[in-house]
């Protein structure tokens, strides 16, 4: 029995039929003679959120699943055959908030070695879009990539390197310039104003993007969503939106200075009002929100890890994370290591970080509320950023979603089904089954027993290539070789990448 004349058995077999032509679709759309592996005994975690299903076989042919379930007469194929008999099957994860990919061979080979299989990458530019093509031609090991426009913010922009808009006309023809590129989508960012989102929001549709970001500093978070705003970044302004004081806090921000690049004092009044705001956190008017955003689709992702990072400090490694020093001196560019252990935003008294921890814990109270109603979320770490790391630092926000109160099956799903649902690619990607993206992360331990399981990575399959435990030991030695070599200097909007927004 030769390739074809397996796959033509698969096709008339019992899941053929039941699969309703699924499975037939999916062989015919594998590329003609791709390499086909079969993976056996393992249990199945799909992701739509149905049972998990043991002793389940899953091929493969080139990119492609072409079949999932179990075939008690499977003749012996002349392919490879994986026994994974005690392993768990999870689909590929996605990262849906990250920076500096363009760090080209450390990030993207990161992001695999941890199971990472797509990311969203939130700050575009003409490097981003050329190494998103390298991937995809075979030429660099990478996930697969969704780019963001370059940073639209108003002036005076925080970020240097984004683009500041102060007009309508301004506004539109920066939307014009992203879709020119080629961009997926719109990043809109803190300092724009109402003139400036709405003809954001308005381009944005005439050319057919989406937009994305950060809800701008003095627009109120139910203004930004019904504008259209579709994934909402780091919970900014949340915690104003769903206080009992919204009208009044959102009237001392509307007063205070335009933010000329994080001063200290500008933070320590931002910190001061989300105190103010999670001391009378109102879960009638959380409700509230939670259902304008259900009903206008708009997507909540937390980015919790960076957001775990601001309560001590971002230049500073996290003090549960043992690891974090010797990942940052191993597989972090002299440059970034220098970015980021020279990037402060460290509260200087206890007061301070109770201040923040508190803030922090009431926003895992009100993610939980959200995921209750119904509110999609999906998984994002802002990786580039200060000790949050391409890959390893997903892990981290799942079960920091798991704390918040999330479900580990829902917490699994808003990096996969749910992430997949959110980049529109949920014909492709986001959970095992026929014609899907050959995209899978292999676990020694079931992560529905636990989150922190998905740590256990003992294989990850990227764009049906299987690597292994030793394949990934010898990607990350690669990253540790590369993150030696000099770099150039590390400038958040450069041209080593683009960072922390």
């Amino acid at each position: 029995m030769n390739r074809g004349q397996f796959l033509t058995w698969l096709a008339g077999s019992a899941v053929g039929a039941v699969t309703g032509g699924v499975l037939t679709g999916a062989i015919a759309e594998a590329e003609p003679n791709a390499p086909v592996t079969v993976l056996v005994g393992a249990t199945v975690i799909d992701g739509t959120g149905g049972r998990s299903q043991p002793d389940t076989t899953v091929v493969l042919a080139g990119d492609r699943i072409v079949a999932v379930g179990r075939f008690p007469d499977l003749p012996t194929p002349p392919v490879r055959t994986i026994d994974l008999r005690g392993k768990f099957v999870i689909p590929g994860l996605w990262d849906m908030h990250t920076h500096v990919a363009t760090a080209e061979r450390t990030f993207p080979p990161m992001y695999l070695a941890y199971g990472v299989t797509g990311i969203r990458e939130m700050w575009g530019f003409p490097e981003t879009h050329s190494l998103r093509r390298r991937i995809e031609g075979g030429e660099l090991p990478g996930p697969r990539m969704l780019v963001a426009s370059s940073i639209i913010d108003g002036p005076p922009v925080i970020w240097p390197g984004s683009e500041g808009v102060a007009t309508d006309a301004e506004a539109r023809a920066a939307v014009r310039r992203a879709h020119g590129t080629g961009a997926d989508f719109v990043k809109v960012y803190s300092q724009l104003t109402r003139e400036t989102f709405g003809a954001i929001a308005d381009e944005s549709r005439r050319v057919g993007l989406r937009f994305a970001g950060h809800v701008p500093y003095r627009i109120p978070v139910e203004e930004a969503v019904e504008t259209g705003l579709y994934t909402l970044e780091h919970m900014y302004g949340m915690l104003t939106a769903a206080s009992a004081r919204a009208s009044e806090l959102q009237a001392e921000i509307d007063a205070m200075p335009a933010d000329p690049g994080h001063p200290e004092g500008w933070l320590a009044q931002r910190a001061w009002l989300e105190r103010e705001a999670a001391e009378t956190y109102d879960p009638a008017r959380a409700a509230r929100l939670s259902d304008l955003m259900i009903r206008l689709g708009c997507w909540q992702s937390p980015t919790l890890a960076v957001q775990r990072r601001l309560v001590t400090g971002s230049g500073y490694p996290p003090p549960d994370d043992p690891s974090a020093e010797d990942m940052l001196r191993r597989y972090m560019p002299e440059s970034i290591r220098q970015f980021w252990t020279g990037y402060r935003t460290a509260p200087s008294t206890p007061e301070q970080i109770a201040e923040r921890e508190f803030a922090f814990r009431v926003r895992l109270d009100l993610l939980a509320a959200m995921a209750e109603a119904g509110v999609g979320i999906v998984a994002g770490t802002d990786a580039g950023n200060p000790y949050v790391f391409p890959g390893y630092s997903l892990h981290e926000e799942l079960e920091l979603l798991v704390r918040a109160g999330l479900a580990p099956m829902r917490a699994l799903q808003a990096a996969t089904r749910d992430a997949a649902r959110c980049a529109g690619w949920e014909h492709l990607s986001g959970t095992v089954a026929p014609g899907k993206f050959a995209d899978l992360v292999v676990l020694d331990a079931d992560p529905l027993a636990s989150i922190g399981n998905t740590r256990s990575i003992h294989a990850v399959v990227s764009r049906g290539r299987y690597l292994s435990g030793a394949d990934r030991e010898r990607m990350l030695r690669e990253v540790e070789v590369a993150a030696q070599e000099p770099s150039p200097a590390f400038v958040p909007g450069g041209s080593l990448g683009r960072c922390c927004g």
